[in-house]
């Protein structure tokens, strides 16, 4: 145990008094009684209770008295209404001084009428307790109950979920590795030997492995985007395949690569019946790179300020004017800071649903840096960042995945969120859920990607964005600084945040957890 300096000055004094010693043939005189030990009640609660003045550990009017223990002193004060510090103050001075926790904090006090409290010090844990002494014996009602209500909590919120990406799993069968398609392993996308293509795993094979899945613990099986994809993107040492599913060409059809669409729908029913859930992984704001700019060399981001959208005859326009209206005439050679133009052969109808091929439905304004204004207007490494401030874009996307929720899944996971324009969430995420619900399935349920650790910002998807829930990376930041040694004081900060995703329909404890980035 550590001892303050002053004290174990008096604890070696005792000792050293303890016993007569012979020294020199002199005697030792008998030790005197130690002088005894005084607790004090200190704090801004003070003067209400006969002290001079507030945080005086010399007042012996707020002193507490040493119960027969010897290791506890206690005192019973009644405090008027107000807001309060205290702790309690050793032998009348601030040399040794506790909060009621046992830490040199001061603690707070409130209460909302004269109450009678009594004040209890532990001197070995240091802790001191305030119990109140005078509560009314009231019969609890049916109302007090309702003000003590569990926090609303929605029924989806407890899955264990397994992050699952079908093509690196199991393979349950060989006649789709090649999706449908011939050739090498550019035009297949095919080749097991490297990491950047299609390794022939697919839905038959999570589905043949449903009872090892099952068996780790899970609830809830995440797969990875599996629509059909652009199957091979680049060229040369830059070339790769879409295995991981954001190269997406066809909104309306599993990747074949990954099987059917009835694949997916035995997988899911299959689940279903040993007690899982399916979420699919889906992705709003781009579709495969299939747009090319006609100006030549790259393309880097052109702002709104420098190059402003133009009408079909050249006039300037803020797409932001029009949010929720029909937009104007646009005329892809001059409406938009780069051409637009589809260069491959076969390109002006590869995307499904057909809406997609649209050129004006789309940013066209060079490469995002991932911040700004370009975070939500630019281009992810050249993937075609679809213009969703236009309703066309908001109502073709909300019917794609209408359509997959009648497969019977229970949720998504909503890839690039805060890449998004607010208003978008706004109409997509209430229309999904009234979809899922007009179903039968009541409990669907969204949680959205937003790469961010700060509950201020987050949460304004859960709130104005009216998403149900995002990826709780604040929760996985202040977690890891605490694994590699970092105080508490991240995981206190963290939780005193969640009061910003409490509204009506959602709050903190519909965050999923993750232990790191998927």
């Amino acid at each position: 145990m550590l001892v303050p300096r002053a004290r174990l000055t008096a604890v070696l004094t005792t000792l050293a008094l303890a016993a007569p010693l012979a020294l020199g043939g002199l005697t030792a005189l008998p030790a005197q009684a130690a002088p005894e030990r005084t607790v004090t009640l200190v704090g801004s609660l003070q003067s209400e209770l006969g002290c001079p003045g507030d945080w005086q550990p010399d007042c012996t009017t707020t002193e507490l008295v040493q119960d027969a223990s010897g290791s506890t002193w206690s005192t019973t004060v009644t405090v008027p209404a107000g807001s309060y510090e205290y702790k309690v103050a050793l032998d009348l001075a601030w040399d040794e001084s506790y909060g009621p926790d046992g830490s040199s904090d001061n603690g707070p006090l409130v209460v909302a009428g004269d109450t009678t409290l009594e004040v209890v010090y532990d001197d070995t844990s240091h802790r001191t307790t305030l119990t109140p002494q005078d509560l009314p014996d009231a019969t609890v009602t049916a109302a007090d109950r309702s003000l003590a209500r569990a926090s609303l909590r929605a029924s989806l919120t407890r899955e264990r979920f397994y992050f699952l990406m079908a093509d690196r799993f199991a393979n349950g069968s060989t006649a789709n590795d090649r999706g449908g398609l011939t050739g090498g392993r550019l035009e297949t996308g095919l080749d097991p030997t490297d990491k950047g293509f299609y390794h022939g795993g697919d839905l038959k094979g999570v589905t043949q492995k449903l009872d090892y899945i099952k068996g780790l613990g899970t609830t809830a099986i995440w797969l990875t985007p599996s629509f059909k994809n652009r199957p091979v993107q680049g060229s040369g040492e830059n070339a790769s395949a879409g295995y991981h599913g954001y190269w997406i060409t066809d909104f309306t059809q599993i990747d074949p690569h990954l099987g059917t669409n009835a694949d997916m729908k035995a997988l899911v029913d299959q689940a279903h019946r040993k007690g899982m859930k399916v979420f699919f992984d889906i992705i709003t704001n781009h579709t495969a790179d299939v747009i090319q700019p006609a100006e030549p060399g790259s393309h880097p981001y052109r702002s709104k300020a420098d190059h402003p959208y133009r009408t079909a005859d050249g006039t300037p326009f803020d797409d932001r004017d029009f949010l929720g209206k029909s937009f104007p005439d646009l005329d892809p050679k001059v409406s938009f800071p780069y051409e637009p133009t589809l260069p491959q052969p076969g390109d002006a109808d590869v995307k499904v649903p057909a809406w997609l091929n649209d050129v004006e439905l789309y940013h066209n304004r060079g490469e995002t840096t991932y911040s700004g204004e370009n975070s939500t207007y630019g281009d992810f490494s050249g993937l075609d960042d679809l213009f969703t401030e236009r309703p066309e874009v908001v109502a073709g996307m909300t019917d794609i995945f209408k359509t997959w929720v009648d497969l019977g899944i229970d949720g998504f996971r909503i890839d690039t969120v805060k890449h998004v324009n607010t208003e978008f969430w706004q109409e997509f995420s209430p229309a999904v859920l009234e979809h899922a619900q007009q179903q039968g399935n009541d409990d669907f349920f969204m949680f959205g990607e937003v790469y961010d650790a700060d509950p201020a910002f987050m949460s304004t998807y859960t709130t104005t964005g009216k998403l149900a829930a995002t990826l709780d990376f604040g929760f996985q930041n202040a977690a890891q600084q605490f694994a590699r040694g970092g105080a508490t004081t991240g995981l206190r900060d963290l939780y005193a945040g969640d009061d910003w995703y409490t509204d009506p329909d959602s709050n903190a404890y519909q965050l999923p957890t993750l232990p790191r980035e998927p």
